[in-house]
């Protein structure tokens, strides 16, 4: 049943502090999107989804219904139309799309294809009036309304070619918008923005918002690691970069820093995540971060990684994450210690020889969740046996063996239930499943209906998904923000 709801902001653990910055209204500022041959874009991205854009059109969605928060897939998808009005056809149907202006108008037009996470995965469909020329939309970050997502050239194959193209989707209002940020295009020794892993959004006071990326380097001289900020201000319209914060807390930042992901939380802070190490928090509640304004948390438990996993990384998200759910930050960590090979582009790599030694001697796994307090510490919050999921009858059913559970996140509207992925060896079936902290297996969807019927592959992503909220500020053709 349907429930009609207003948005609301995430409730917050940790103390909110307010920005006294002023409030602007500042036209978006122009961007340039760089476009090579349509031939290149199939070395780098799957075939299109083809559009038929003839005959009759599909009835209006007119009964939609948003979820509460999603699961977006990090990969978006491109849809090729007959020209740009039809492009513009196909894409307002759904409530959810907005035009992407390029070169001064518009030049493509973005869309989601949205689900309750227990069904399906969402998506970030990017509309083309033809065969791409471009990669599809990739959405790195988003935080509450806001969806950071970038449009790369699909030639460039170099780390020192220019950057993506880098677009901020608004959700709320009459209907949902995009807007273009600047390139920064100054050459650097260490360049920003060319990991969109690095990149995250901070959704501030009123319309305001912040992106920022992150470089970690050694010290020219002594000991330690340094860090940079590139940061755009919606409100000033322009790139900053904040130069030589110290991470360190008293050395307890590691030498060996590869970011996995970037998370916003309480309107405040943004979070690099290493998950061989820990949580590295940027404090954006005044208006230019000092050294004073970091704070690198270690994660707890063992994290005392040799240094060819540092480098190599070996999958970590696939049992270690961090997640936002009501406010509160949590960690998990999945045993994995039997587990001695890797599925996707790593299938063939073996984990470390210390991981294998041990695999078949410890009497039972379990996935262990922390919460971060306001003192910046992690408590432990529970501690799953999956002895206990492995026994359930909805878990025998699937006819699969012991198998541990993979890429968990913590659900954004309920801190006690787990979202993961489970799979057979050898890339055989896959399911999307929900877990308690009691072990109780809560859904169970299957991959191929997780996917959707438009995906080119059925098969889950070896990459985290991204929880976001920005679904529950829509507006419906009502005008009321529906939810289920």
């Amino acid at each position: 049943m349907a429930v009609l709801l207003e948005p609301v902001a995430l409730p917050s653990s940790f103390p909110s502090i307010s920005s006294p910055i002023e409030t602007k209204s500042v036209p978006p500022p122009k961007a340039r999107v760089r476009v090579s041959e349509a031939a290149a874009a199939a070395a780098l991205f799957p075939m299109p989804i083809a559009m038929d854009t003839g005959g009759a059109p599909e009835p209006d969605e007119e009964s939609v219904v948003f979820p509460r928060w999603a699961m977006l897939d990090r990969r978006g998808r491109t849809r090729c139309h007959n020209g740009l009005n039809a492009a513009r056809v196909a894409a307002n149907k759904n409530k959810t799309a907005a035009p992407v202006d390029m070169d001064g108008g518009p030049s493509c037009y973005v869309s989601f294809t949205l689900a309750a996470p227990q069904k399906r995965i969402s998506c970030l469909n990017l509309h083309l009036p033809e065969e791409p020329p471009l990669t599809p939309a990739t959405p790195p970050a988003t935080d509450k309304n806001l969806v950071l997502f970038d449009i790369t050239n699909p030639s460039r194959s170099c780390y020192w070619d220019p950057p993506s193209d880098l677009f901020v989707y608004t959700a709320g209002g009459p209907s949902p918008s995009v807007q273009p940020l600047p390139m920064y295009t100054k050459e650097r020794e260490r360049p920003f923005l060319m990991d969109n892993l690095t990149t995250g959004i901070l959704r501030l006071a009123e319309d305001r918002y912040i992106v920022a990326d992150l470089n970690v380097y050694p010290k020219r001289k002594g000991n330690g690691m340094r860090a940079e900020l590139c940061v755009f201000n919606s409100e000033t319209g322009k790139w900053e970069i904040i130069r030589k914060l110290d991470p360190g807390n008293g050395g307890q930042f590691p030498e060996l820093w590869s970011t996995d992901n970037v998370l916003a939380c309480d309107g405040r802070f943004l979070c690099w995540i290493d998950y061989f190490s820990g949580v590295l928090l940027c404090d954006f509640s005044t208006s230019t971060p000092d050294s004073s304004a970091l704070r690198f948390v270690p994660f707890p438990g063992e994290n005392n990684f040799s240094d060819e996993v540092r480098v190599e990384r070996y999958s970590p998200q696939r049992f270690r994450s961090v997640s936002i759910t009501q406010g509160t930050m949590r960690f998990v960590h999945i045993d994995n210690d039997y587990h001695d090979s890797l599925h996707g582009a790593w299938q063939w790599l073996k984990l470390p020889e210390r991981k294998r030694k041990v695999q078949r001697h410890q009497p039972c796994k379990k996935i262990t969740i922390w919460t971060l307090n306001p003192m910046f510490e992690w408590e432990q919050h529970c501690v799953i046996n999956l002895d206990y999921l492995w026994a359930q009858p909805g878990y025998k059913a699937l006819d699969i063996h012991q198998r541990l559970p993979e890429f968990p996140i913590m659900t954004v509207d309920d801190p006690d239930v787990l979202c993961c992925l489970l799979r057979e060896e050898d890339h055989g079936k896959g399911w999307m499943i929900m877990v308690d902290n009691h072990a109780h297996l809560r859904s169970c969807t299957p991959e191929s209906e997780s996917r959707g019927a438009e995906a080119h592959d059925n098969r889950f992503p070896d990459i985290s998904l991204l929880p976001t909220v920005f679904c529950k500020y829509l507006e419906s053709p009502t005008g009321f923000s529906r939810v289920i």
